[in-house]
């Protein structure tokens, strides 16, 4: 005892408690870049403007989320139309996948057009994913402002 005062609590308790903290808010975190990942497959896919004939571009359209280097989750799905769409699916994952697992530094969302053609459609004046970043961290500061002022 001292100062009068007896904790009423131990070490392990105490630890065992910011470890449930933690845990919660790693929780929330995922939810939340999840929740601004799929906010970017879902208008990156719509509002394509140009004719994909082949499925690729659209089915290269997706996302990565990891932490520390460890992929956690991600959503790449074949285009409902065109001719070769798995190329497409394989390309997106694969560099969502390269460009996560060379950050190590806690959580990344990487949203991607795989195709290496994406920025030469972009740049012909086509929509690809451009609008969809912007959609996309929109999402993320709506919800980080929201979940403050409530702070």
């Amino acid at each position: 005892m001292r100062n009068g005062m007896t904790p009423l609590f131990d070490q392990q308790s105490l630890e065992r408690w910011f470890d449930h903290f933690q845990s919660k808010a790693e929780e929330r975190m995922l939810k939340l870049l999840q929740g601004a990942g799929e906010k970017f497959v879902e208008v990156a896919r719509k509002s394509g403007s140009y004719n994909d004939q082949t499925g690729n571009l659209r089915s290269s359209i997706g996302y990565v989320i990891a932490k520390d280097g460890e992929v956690l989750t991600e959503n790449f799905t074949e285009s409902d139309k065109g001719t070769d769409k798995t190329t497409g699916k394989y390309k997106g994952r694969r560099l969502a996948e390269e460009v996560s697992l060379s950050h190590t530094g806690g959580y990344v969302l990487v949203g991607v057009a795989g195709m290496e053609y994406a920025a030469a459609v972009e740049a012909k004046g086509y929509e690809v994913v451009s609008g969809a970043n912007t959609q996309c961290e929109k999402y993320l500061r709506d919800t980080l402002k929201s979940i403050f002022s409530k702070i």
